[in-house]
């Protein structure tokens, strides 16, 4: 029995499932909605944290930038800084003054961690002091040069990379160029442009250091979703450039600050990202237009570490719970269950036939009243059954018995009962027929009286009964159609009885055949007598004549003529005798004199189809008590039935062998053989 089957019918497994499988369930939306709910929050409070942290790295890296530009302001203010450059401009002097590189080296000096190199030029584009002695190519033709010298704007380049140029750490080197015009407001012109370039190194302490957990970290990102830097960079020397999708970029350039979830640029899904803008002092221009971002991102793995660990808590705990419920079902169902299974097996006995049980009663509450009342049930029934048996079997044998053919049909044709006799008719037996159709059983020669008989039926509602043909045996049947209708006269079916009457037919031919031969009989009786006196009157002339003659070759004549006049006067007494009517007297007779006369009346016959009778007749038979006629008759059927035989088996030679002895002591035999 499966597991299924078995829960369906153990109570106490009910119960079991009941707690199991109704608590996984709660469980299991237990845990969706503590995974929802706790998610949803995690992620909001995780978000704005992340945010926080994004605004915040925004702000230093803002503030370090506006620090820088600020410096190279001052420095673009100093006094003696102009008076040097205002000479050179003046006297078109190449290369720079002494005083011009003690200025730009000492504050290189002061700041040489924030910068990479400091160049100045002139008004005209010529570099007049730089910290980078390889460094002596002019910037006229530069777009940041001349927007910086003729406009005297200050501005900002994109973040960028220089082959072979790596940090501290090892990490590729991002670098920014700020560019300050050199202003000479006593004039109010713009005399020359101090252009720094920021050294990566100080966007590493400003973003590298910013770790949270184990993976969470800030990235700079650029307006094309280029990271710039990033600390796992520095942590698993990777310098490989990686992007953010298009899509999270989006939300980004249009939300500027905020949270989202998706890639966090490491190939993790469902990462949560907080973000800000870099906010810049509307006096530096960005060249390309580009803004500048920071990311705070951390492995989902890590982030929903505290979840999964709420979840698994949950999990665990509802397990037991629910193993505890179900074990305490099923033990509490054990016990309600025993005395019920007890019953149960009863019934289960019950119902596969065994009525010889008796339960015993282990209580009397109301389990054991019921257990006394199935078994004074189960005794009742089996007296009933009994009785119920014996009735069926004498039906039964009544009804196997019938030698008629008896079928009995539903209302679809199909055959609800039938006897052995209908049944060996089909040469089957009657538990094969129940429930076939009657197409099925009857052949197409018998459809006739096999089903049509029983459609007429349904038709009428009444009984129809028709005389057919049996082609399968050659004879005649007497089918009986009735109809059967239950209690509320509702037409249910019907009952066919096919009763074998060839046997009755041929009696009654017989008895026609027998009226047409006593008719033949008495015609030839008259017959017989219109010849007979004629004949008579003959042989006394035949005789006269025969007296008179005195010619012996006449004598002999009317000699042979006389004795063939006896034989006709014997044959037509023994027609005369045969066709006399029977008076049933039984009378001492001679076997081989009836087979004599007998054979009197087939002497023609045999003449006319040549064939030859050989007789073996014992002379010491005695005389049997019995009917000359009937046994005269039963000698005729022999012979004609020999003549036949000869007849129809066409041979050249053609005999009949009759011959009589004794058998035994008291009874004399005659056989005929061809």
């Amino acid at each position: 029995m499966s597991l299924i089957n078995r829960i369906k019918t153990d109570l106490k497994l009910k119960l079991f499932s009941f707690f199991l499988f109704i608590g996984i369930p709660i469980l299991i939306i237990g845990i969706a909605l503590t995974y929802y709910n706790v998610t949803k929050s995690l992620k909001a409070s995780i978000g704005r944290r992340f945010q926080e942290i994004a605004q915040q790295t925004a702000d230093k890296t803002s503030f370090f930038i506006e620090r820088e530009f600020q410096r190279l302001q001052n420095l673009s203010s100093n006094s003696k800084l102009i008076d040097d450059i205002n000479t050179i401009n003046e006297n078109k002097e190449k290369g720079a003054l002494p005083d011009l590189l003690i200025i730009l080296n000492q504050f290189h000096a002061n700041n040489k961690d924030e910068y990479k190199r400091i160049i100045m030029t002139d008004k005209n584009g010529r570099i007049i002091a730089s910290t980078d002695k390889n460094d002596n190519k002019g910037y006229r033709d530069k777009e940041w040069w001349w927007m910086t010298a003729y406009n005297g704007i200050a501005h900002i380049s994109d973040f960028y990379t220089i082959d072979g140029s790596y940090s501290s750490t090892g990490s590729i080197e991002y670098l920014v160029d700020i560019a300050v015009p050199i202003v000479d407001w006593r004039r109010v012109e713009v005399i020359g442009v101090i252009m720094a370039t920021l050294s990566g190194e100080w966007l590493n302490k400003a973003i590298v250091n910013a770790w949270i957990g184990q993976s969470g970290h800030t990235m700079l990102i650029t307006q094309k979703g280029i990271v710039a830097v990033c600390p796992l960079e520095f942590k698993e020397g990777d310098k490989d450039a990686h992007s953010v999708d298009a899509s999270i970029m989006n939300d980004v350039i249009s939300k500027q600050k905020g949270w989202e979830i998706g890639n966090n640029t490491h190939g993790a899904d469902d990462a949560i990202i907080g973000f800000a803008i870099i906010r810049l002092s509307p006096d530096l221009y960005r060249l390309k237009k580009q803004e500048w971002y920071i990311f705070v991102s951390q492995d989902p793995a890590e982030t929903y570490t505290p979840l999964y660990t709420a979840l698994w808590t949950q999990f665990i705990f509802g397990c037991i719970l629910i193993v505890i419920f179900s074990i305490s079902g099923y033990y509490i169902a054990h016990r309600i269950v025993k005395p019920i299974a007890r019953l149960k097996e009863g019934t289960e006995l019950f119902a596969s036939g065994s009525l010889d049980i008796c339960l015993p009663v282990s209580s009397e509450d109301e389990i054991g009243k019921l257990t006394m009342s199935f078994n004074n049930m189960a005794a009742s029934i089996k007296e009933r059954e009994d009785e119920i048996k014996k009735k069926n079997k004498e039906w039964n044998n009544t009804f196997n018995s019938i030698t008629d053919l008896i079928v009995i049909y539903d209302s679809d044709y199909r055959i609800v009962r039938a006897n052995r006799s209908f049944a060996q008719r089909f040469n089957t037996t009657p538990e094969k027929l129940i429930g076939r159709e009657c197409s099925e059983i009857f052949p197409k020669q018998d459809m006739s009286w096999g089903i049509c008989s029983y459609v007429k039926t349904m038709e009428t509602k009444d009984v129809f009964q028709e005389e057919v043909y049996d082609s399968n045996t050659g004879g005649s049947l007497m089918v009986t159609v009735s109809p059967l209708f239950d209690e509320n006269n509702k037409f249910i079916g019907a009952v066919l009885v096919a009763k074998d009457i060839t046997e009755y037919k041929n009696l009654q031919a017989q008895l026609l055949h027998t009226e047409k031969l006593a008719a033949v009989g008495e015609l030839v009786s008259g017959v017989a007598h219109e010849l007979n006196n004629p004949l008579c009157g003959l042989m006394g002339f035949t005789e006269l004549l025969y007296q008179r003659e005195i010619d012996e070759k006449k004598k002999d004549i009317f000699a042979k003529m006389f004795k063939e006049e006896q034989r006709a006067q014997k044959i037509i007494q023994n027609l005369l005798s045969f066709v006399r009517a029977n008076k049933q007297e039984m009378m001492p007779a001679e076997v081989n004199k009836i087979i004599l006369d007998t054979l009197d009346l087939k002497e023609h016959e045999f003449k006319v189809h040549n064939i030859d009778v050989i007789k073996r007749l014992s002379d010491s038979l005695p005389r049997i008590n019995g009917n000359f006629l009937q046994l005269q008759q039963v000698v005729l059927n022999i012979l004609t039935n020999a003549q036949m035989a000869l007849l129809e088996a066409n041979k050249d030679r053609k005999e009949i062998v009759i011959e009589t002895r004794i058998k035994g002591d008291l009874h004399s035999t005659s056989y005929c053989t061809t």
